[in-house]
């Protein structure tokens, strides 16, 4: 697999690249603006342009849209996060990620021979990005760009001949094809050491927009679209695209905010555009597992379409997102799991404390999401694994003897809450997260976990009066002969990698109760499950989340957004879940620290030596947190069950 490390820092990247272009650009667009109107600009404003989404194929199956590029920029300069990367402050960063920014993006240049430079230069409206499925076993896809450049025709001439220069001087050869009235530059360019197959990169451009593909079969069905009406919408036609815009922007709309600009639109089919994003990232498998076609052959194909649209630089709202998750059809098999419930929308509880980071409730049937998962567990070894595995648990004479079908699954609630915090001053066990269940019967359900306990070598019971606390060291009771031996009895033998490191390097578990409300509560650190468990059980106040300024703003931004019924809302407070990360990144300690996250980048990079290299982010030019930490403002998440799937809100505030 490719090195996580290397995702999270091109993600990175593209922020960055927006915050160093956007300058530029805005005043490029403020002195278009200062410009009296042609009569040329007058008759390209005119009902002749045929908007980018209506001349994309049926194939397509992945599309990100921004409405009017100038339009963003200037919006997004203007939000808190725009503003905090424009700060003196952040420049000797931003200065020493402009070459790492650049250099990631210009890698659209071998693919489509358009740089990202490029189209902030020539783009005078709306840009779409598309992926298309293809039918070519080499490369099963196919992506374009196609931006309006009305009014750019200079601008447009000038970036298609840099691009005939550089393309040229790197071996590639041209040929021009004419489509109509129009022409299509076709480059194919020099294959690199090792590589076998010819790449092509196709252009073309004229008075309204600039097109660039990987193919030269897209363009010219493009141009195909824009002379026949009939061939339009083949994309922009389809039910669940019209349906997700049409949901999106109706919520947008009535969000009452309404300096907020309508900046993205995004639209994926996840199946399709899943095998598609596996092929760019060149996800390469290590067994005969495939997650897709598992998933697919699951039931969950159900899940149709995603999309949303996105404002940026409201009143109220410095970022608001709302979209959807379309569904139609029976769940069947494994897809039975996807059971959300709603539920009237309720107080953030009063013993979450005042610095947790985050804090996530989740209404879901986690009984018949269980049981729903003996399906797609035993599809996926090709064998019923699933029961037996549960009665062996149940009658091995050396182990818990539990019966979780019994004792534990009915015993679930269906509420999980998620909390993060991290603690001061920052260490590499900063960042904490506890995950707790709702129970109905508390004494089963901590009888369970006792048995469990108790022949769990690597457990330790804590000293804790108010309830019973286990915590757990992996590795720290089993030798590694032990584990071979059951990990034999099990089938696995030499098929486990004795090398990968846990996601968490100790945790911990207990059962807490405060009259008829109980919680299963599990924890990456045994301390802040402690001080969790003792503020539920004594029904403490004060010195709370739901208590903070952030947290009732951000509530009542959830309520005014139409929250009534759901089954996940959330309040977020990024002044407090990055300072860690933060401070851990500025230090060069970030990849070492004692997280899931940083676990899970050990546990998926594949080259060490280049997660070991020394601050490739030059992140130890970043200015302390205290110095950027009032640009980062609160949000909140709710999503809620609806007759066509699901609705998705999330939103960062302004003030």
């Amino acid at each position: 697999m490719k090195s996580f490390l290397r995702y999270s820092q091109n993600l990175l990247s593209v922020c960055l690249l927006a915050v160093l272009v956007t300058p530029a650009l805005t005043k490029r667009v403020a002195a278009q603006e200062n410009q009296p109107a042609t009569k040329s600009d007058l008759a390209n404003a005119g009902d002749s342009y045929v908007n980018a989404v209506d001349l994309l194929p049926e194939s397509t199956a992945g599309v990100v849209r921004i409405p009017r590029l100038p339009d963003f920029c200037n919006a997004w300069q203007q939000t808190n996060l725009g503003q905090m990367f424009a700060s003196k402050e952040m420049q000797p960063f931003i200065e020493a990620q402009r070459e790492r920014a650049m250099s990631y993006f210009d890698t659209l240049d071998r693919k489509i021979g358009l740089k990202a430079k490029d189209l902030y230069e020539i783009a005078s409206g709306e840009v779409v990005f598309a992926w298309m499925a293809f039918p070519n076993e080499k490369r099963p896809f196919s992506f374009c760009v196609i931006a309006d450049t009305r009014g750019m025709r200079k601008d447009a001439d000038a970036v298609a001949k840099q691009i005939d220069t550089d393309l040229k001087a790197g071996g590639a050869t041209r040929e021009d094809i004419s489509v109509g009235e129009e022409t299509i530059r076709v480059y194919r360019t020099k294959p690199k050491p090792g590589q076998l197959k010819v790449e092509e990169i196709a252009l073309s451009w004229n008075d309204d927009r600039f097109v660039a593909a990987d193919r030269e079969v897209v363009i010219r069905n493009l141009l195909e679209a824009v002379r026949d009406e009939d061939v339009r919408k083949a994309f922009s036609k389809r039910e669940t695209y019209v349906d997700a815009m049409k949901q999106s922007s109706d919520a947008i709309a009535q969000s009452k905010d309404d300096a907020a600009k309508v900046c993205w639109e995004w639209y994926a089919e996840p199946f399709s555009m899943g095998r598609i994003l596996r092929e760019v990232f060149e996800y390469d498998r290590h067994d005969d597992l495939d997650i897709i076609n598992l998933l697919e052959g699951q039931g969950f194909g159900v899940i149709e379409a995603l999309g949303g649209v996105g404002a940026v630089n409201g009143d109220r709202f410095d970022i608001l997102h709302r979209g959807v998750v379309l569904t139609s059809g029976k769940l069947t098999k494994g897809a039975r799991m996807l059971q959300p419930i709603n539920q009237p929308l309720e107080p953030v509880p009063a013993w979450p404390t005042s610095d947790c980071g985050a804090f996530y409730r989740i209404q879901w049937d986690l009984e018949t999401a269980f049981w729903s998962a003996e399906s797609l567990v035993n599809a996926a070894f090709g064998d019923d694994l699933f029961r037996p595995m549960l009665e062996g648990i149940r009658d091995d004479p050396a182990g818990p003897q539990i019966d979780f079908a019994k004792d534990f699954i009915p015993n679930l609630a269906d509420q999980i809450l998620l909390i993060t915090d991290n603690t001061t001053p920052v260490s590499l066990e900063s960042d904490r997260m506890l995950i707790a269940v709702r129970i109905i019967n508390a004494d089963v359900v901590a009888e369970v976990i006792r048995k469990w306990m108790e022949v769990e070598p690597d457990a330790e019971k804590l000293d804790v009066e108010e309830f019973d606390v286990w915590q757990v060291k992996p590795g720290s009771g089993t030798s590694d002969d032990d584990l071979d031996a059951d990990l034999a009895e099990l089938g696995f033998g030499g098929d486990i990698e004795d090398d990968v490191e846990p996601l968490l390097n100790h945790w911990a578990i207990a059962v807490v109760r405060h009259e008829e409300e109980a919680y299963l509560m599990f924890s990456s650190h045994a301390e802040l499950l402690v001080k969790m468990g003792k503020r539920f059980r004594s029904a403490e106040t004060g010195d709370g989340l739901a208590e903070t300024k952030t947290c009732e703003t951000v509530i009542e931004a959830i309520k005014d957004l139409g929250a009534k019924e759901v089954f996940l809302d959330g309040v977020y407070q990024p002044h407090v879940s990055l300072r860690a990360r933060y401070e851990l990144l500025r230090q060069g300690k970030l990849k070492d620290s004692d997280s899931v996250l940083a676990n899970l980048i050990r546990r998926f990079a594949e080259d060490e030596e280049r997660i070991n290299q020394n601050d490739p982010l030059k992140a130890s030019l970043l200015p302390p947190f205290a110095q950027i930490e009032d640009y980062l403002k609160g949000g909140g998440v709710f999503w809620n069950r609806s007759e066509s799937g699901w609705d998705m809100t999330g939103f960062l505030l302004k003030e």
